[in-house]
């Protein structure tokens, strides 16, 4: 594979890790995520999901630190 193919990927990751960190954040803001109030949630699923829940939420917690700075970054490009 040549260099820009590499890059090309590298920079496609980047792009999608990027976008997947903004999105969870747009989605755990509380003008928008799920602590609007009236807003319903089902809970038929919750003795499931939860524990993978709290497993994968702790960790986009610590790499939403190391995400941002990448993105702040990319911002000043």
């Amino acid at each position: 594979m040549d260099i820009l193919g590499t890059f090309g990927i590298l920079g496609f990751v980047f792009a999608v890790m990027a976008t997947g960190v903004l999105v969870h954040e747009h989605q755990m803001d509380v003008l928008h995520g799920p602590y609007i109030e009236g807003r319903v949630q089902t809970r038929e699923l919750a003795w499931m999901v939860d524990p993978v829940r709290a497993a994968v939420e702790s960790v986009m917690e610590r790499l939403n630190w190391r995400a941002r700075n990448a993105i702040y970054l990319a911002s000043l490009a």
